[in-house]
């Protein structure tokens, strides 16, 4: 979970926090309170609260980017009994265990925090407070000093990536990445389902309609000059308006397509269409190798493959830091927060959104673009640079803004 908590900008670039609006009523938390102890490190209710909080409005505005609602999640119950609220909070604490880690063990890659870098990190956090009303920081249970916590466990976070990862092998053979190009016209044969919502699966005579189709296509393609460079795609939907034909990239262990496609194909050279209509698990295929070697798929293949070694060797990393340094839960103080359906928490969206190009954050502008962001939502990022206050989003990076200053208001 989590990759939704997208949160703070850190490393000397601008540290931003989005502010949050918030709703229904929540019990009244004392935020300094020791929540969890890892080695001498002490989280308090406040700096704990503070994260969760940020994760449930991160989740929130996804959702709602995708014209979704989180309205009813957190009461679910999952399998094991707990609510998805349960889950998220036990997946905070996780969460917290690494961050604490990756500030523990900073040391051991002379990883620091700047003087410059504090002085933004309080400042940040000064104007989180300045801007937000003492009934919102009431119910966050949120002191500057749990700011600007979170501020530190971010910025340890974006700077430590790296160095764990230093080591890691980053040669990639061109038999482990390679990829094929082909383009593909699939007609499906899955069955539909009626208005009970029950599978009706397709007569015999409707699959026979949906491989005459492909075979239509097929003919088309074999009738061009060259069927290499044929428009599958308008081909396609010649033989009805409704067909397409896309370029599928894989490589041997994909499992993304079809093995009967997969299958099929292996042996064509480049150019060459498949000689007859492909049966498959659910569709009926046409298909046509472009590239038995793509050079751009197989060079994103090995960037893949590297990313994700350095991947496992960080996550490899923070599990054996995490046996010699467990964190200790205080239940009876972390059960007083409570992640509910009716206490539902929001970033609030900024008035002003043209705030110039001041080498500031841009807390007005919904599109990130590409800011480095370190994505806090997986406490497992190899993103380096300023973390996406999500809704909030930061654009160009460079000074803390100062001149947004919409609160959190408690509705």
């Amino acid at each position: 979970m989590n990759k939704f908590t997208k949160t703070l900008a850190c490393a000397g670039l601008v540290v931003v926090l989005g502010t949050t609006s918030l709703a229904g009523c929540g019990k009244s938390l004392d935020g300094t309170k020791i929540a969890a102890t890892c080695g001498d490190d002490k989280i308090t209710l406040g700096t704990a609260n503070m994260m969760l909080r940020m994760t449930q409005a991160q989740m929130a505005s996804y959702y709602s980017m995708f014209g979704g609602s989180t309205a009813g999640i957190w009461d679910q119950e999952g399998e094991d009994g707990k609510t998805y609220g349960e889950n998220t909070k036990d997946d905070m604490m996780d969460q917290i265990h690494n961050m604490v880690l990756l500030k523990q063990h900073a040391k051991d890659y002379d990883v620091t925090i700047t003087e410059d870098e504090q002085k933004k990190i309080e400042e940040a956090a000064k104007k989180f407070m300045d801007d937000n009303d003492a009934e919102t920081i009431a119910k966050l249970a949120v002191s500057q000093s749990d700011i600007e916590t979170i501020l530190e466990f971010y910025t340890y976070q974006e700077k430590m990536y790296d160095p764990m990862t230093a080591d890691v092998d980053t040669n990639v053979e061109d038999s482990e990445a390679a990829q094929s190009k082909i383009t593909v016209c699939q007609i499906s044969t899955a069955g539909t389902q009626d208005e009970e919502g029950k599978t009706v699966e397709l007569t015999d005579e409707e699959k026979q309609a949906k491989k005459d189709q492909a075979q239509a296509v097929l003919d088309k393609i074999n009738a061009q000059e060259d069927p290499a460079a044929a428009d599958m795609d308008a081909l396609a939907k010649e033989v009805d308006e409704n067909l397409t034909a896309s370029t599928k990239t894989f490589g041997s262990d994909d499992t993304a397509l079809d093995d009967k496609l997969k299958e099929a194909v292996k042996y064509l050279t480049d150019g060459q269409v498949a000689p007859e209509v492909i049966e498959g698990e659910d569709a009926y295929y046409v298909a046509r190798m472009d590239a038995t070697f793509d050079e751009d798929a197989t060079q994103s293949k090995k960037e893949s493959i590297i990313t994700e070694r350095k991947q496992e060797a960080y996550n490899d990393l923070l599990k054996e830091w995490g046996k010699d340094t467990k964190i200790d839960v205080d239940k009876k103080v972390w059960k007083k927060v409570t992640l509910t359906d009716s206490d539902s928490y929001t970033f609030k969206q900024p008035e002003t959104t043209d705030t110039g190009d001041t080498g500031a954050a841009d807390t007005g502008d919904t599109n990130t673009g590409d800011t480095g962001a370190a994505d806090t939502g997986d406490t497992n990022t190899g993103d380096t640079g300023a973390a996406d206050t999500g809704d909030t989003n930061t654009g160009d990076t460079g000074a803390s803004d100062t001149d947004n200053t919409d609160a959190a208001n408690a509705e």
